[in-house]
């Protein structure tokens, strides 16, 4: 009895930790640059730092000093570069007077220092981190700058008070990979999702200003999986019954150790083309749309930033790369 219990146990756990492992099939989307990055599902980026005790009459304080100054330099020039919507990056926001200065809204803070040795003269290495959402992200702080100037700005988020708890909400994931083969989706912080037609489905002003500083208005992952195998995870879920056969505890702590929470519905759609100067628009079909425009009413899953994007790996730029940068993946 005992071998036949432990038997139908293992059966289960095997069974429930699949369809578990399909949340971790989600890698975070990171782009890289020579001394920087940006973890665009997590919302980060990042400036690393070099200092050479031997060329600082050998203190390891003055390397560190300049390992720090070289830290706050690189994310700042990542932070310059990164895409604000399809025809802009940060520090055209900047040239335009449409806020202060970079250096003003990006909040970093230490993030990893190490001592590498090895080949050649041993340094330090110096990361600093900056978020793109929360309180003190990015996002927030650059919406918050442009409501200062609403003339320069010609869209703007609500400012309605959402219920960006909830976590039970639907998620959009939108798989654009097969776009990225002939034209490369580029990653944004405001981009947009339209019909074939050109109708705006999807745009800062379609979203409240609470969930947009929570979750950004999308993640971007890669995954290996394909989009049929995609569409029948999203469609086998939720196993109740399962559920139900684990402990409350036993459940918890997977939950913690998972990349990504457990989301109650996924719409799957493909992306057909991306639009705009900076190629940060996703096309989708206008059945979907529709689709779409009628799940937001529901569920309210596009006006609550519920938004994932599937793109191609890293493109290029990993080269030059440090090794270390590769610690920023998840």
């Amino acid at each position: 009895m005992k071998k036949i219990l432990s038997v139908t146990l293992l059966i289960l756990f095997l069974f429930f930790g699949s369809a578990l492992a399909a949340d971790n099939d989600f890698e975070s989307f990171v782009e890289f640059f020579p001394m920087g990055s940006i973890d665009w599902d997590n919302g980060f980026f990042y400036g690393i730092g070099k200092g050479f005790p031997h060329l600082n009459r050998g203190s390891k304080a003055r390397a560190i000093r300049v390992a720090q100054a070289g830290a706050l330099s690189s994310i700042l020039q990542v932070a310059a570069g990164l895409r604000v919507d399809d025809s802009r990056i940060l520090s055209d926001l900047e040239k335009q007077k449409i806020i202060i200065q970079i250096k003003a809204i990006v909040h970093y803070e230490p993030f990893e220092r190490k001592y590498i040795t090895g080949k050649g003269e041993p340094y330090y290495s110096v990361t600093y981190r900056a978020p793109m959402r929360g309180v003190k992200g990015l996002t927030k702080l650059l919406i918050s700058q442009a409501r200062t100037k609403p003339s320069l700005w010609k869209e703007l988020p609500r400012q309605e008070i959402p219920d960006i708890d909830d976590q039970s909400g639907p998620w959009l994931v939108l798989d654009a990979r097969g776009i990225s083969k002939k034209t490369p989706v580029e990653p944004a912080l405001f981009p947009k999702i339209m019909s074939a037609s050109g109708e705006t489905i999807y745009g800062l002003q379609d979203v409240n200003e609470g969930a947009l500083e929570k979750r950004g208005m999308a993640s971007y992952v890669v995954t290996d999986k394909s989009h049929e195998e995609l569409m029948a995870w999203a469609g086998s879920r939720p196993l109740t019954w399962l559920v139900k056969l684990v402990s409350v505890q036993e459940a918890q702590a997977e939950e913690k150790k998972r990349r990504r929470s457990r989301r109650g519905k996924y719409v799957i759609s493909n992306a057909r083309e991306a639009r705009g100067l900076m190629k940060t628009n996703l096309v989708i079909s206008e059945s979907d749309a529709r689709k779409l425009k009628s799940e937001d009413k529901s569920s309210r899953i596009l006006s609550q930033c519920r938004v994932t994007v599937i793109v191609s790996e890293s493109r290029g730029g990993i080269e030059g790369a440090f090794p270390e940068l590769l610690a920023s993946r998840r």
